[in-house]
């Protein structure tokens, strides 16, 4: 026997419809290998779905757990990264929407601050996890139609998202982190000027010894650690958006000597700033920005 299903009547979708996928890409275990450093977004959000293995989300001012099955949310101007277990690695799917409008939320926020930004799929990781593989063959094979067909899919994911995961309230602490979590966002504000650490312990008035280790309790990096990390997460972010040259991408997040960024950014990164940017964009697209910069780089 069939059985028709209906729609009930006079639903609200509750996104509004201008919202547009920007991107989809996927990250195998080889890649998710090459850590994605501090940065953030001024003009979308970001999706990441983990299919396989496990790592660590570091979203906002907390760490999280992340393993197959998660999805996190890195809602517009909130700073993330992602790291891969050394042990297991870490596969995921990853995309970037705006123009997403929630009755109640800024623009471009898909959950409110004070949810659990990792969600448990649960059910639903089967039918996320296709839509993810759905959008990257659309675009990666060049389907007739495939910008429409992804635009579908993208509304269909941000509804199970906000209708059909349960979603976890967490507790902010405002206790005695609340003094680091300020330093952070000096930091966070002023990561490209010439800031040195000795410099902001007298800028916030705090003892260094105090300061040393409760920003390494607290955020897993020294002070200093956590500068480079937003100075390179940024330069990761520009290297695979934009065609700036290597020198100025340096300058602009601190660096005045484009051989030391080089030599800083390798360090952290395992690869070359150059080489980052041939690894992620790859074929067409990295000869156009290549030659573009080949006089200025």
């Amino acid at each position: 026997m069939t059985v028709q299903h209906y729609l009930k009547n006079g639903f609200e979708p509750g996104i509004e419809k201008d919202t547009q996928l920007l991107y989809v890409s996927e990250a195998d275990q080889t890649q998710a290998n090459y850590p994605s450093l501090l940065h953030l977004h001024t003009d979308r959000l970001e999706l990441v779905y983990v299919y396989d293995g496990e790592g660590i989300h570091r979203i906002g001012n907390n760490l999280y757990s992340v393993k197959a099955g998660n999805l996190s949310v890195f809602n517009c101007n909130v700073l993330h990264d992602e790291m891969a277990s050394p042990d297991v690695g870490m596969s995921f799917f990853n995309c970037a929407v705006r123009g997403i409008k929630i009755k109640g939320l800024p623009e471009n926020h898909l959950l409110a601050d004070n949810i659990n930004p990792v969600l448990q799929c649960g059910d639903n990781s089967g039918f996320i996890e296709n839509i993810f593989r759905q959008m990257k063959f659309q675009l990666a094979e060049n389907k007739n139609g495939a910008e429409t067909v992804c635009q579908y899919l993208t509304e269909a994911l941000l509804c199970i998202i906000t209708r059909q995961i349960p979603l976890e309230v967490i507790n902010k602490d405002n206790g005695e982190n609340e003094l680091i979590i300020q330093v952070k966002e000096y930091i966070d504000k002023h990561y490209f000027e010439k800031l040195t650490f000795s410099r902001m312990c007298k800028i916030m008035h705090i003892s260094e010894s105090f300061l040393s280790h409760k920003f390494k309790k607290i955020t897993g990096f020294s002070p200093i650690q956590y500068i480079t990390r937003r100075r390179i997460g940024k330069a990761q972010s520009s290297l695979i958006s934009s065609d700036v040259s290597i020198t100025d991408i340096g300058a602009e997040v601190g660096y005045d000597s484009t051989s030391y960024f080089n030599m800083i950014f390798k360090k952290t990164v395992e690869m070359a700033p150059l080489e980052y940017r041939r690894y992620w964009i790859g074929g067409e697209q990295y000869r156009k920005l290549d030659a573009l910069n080949h006089c200025r780089i």
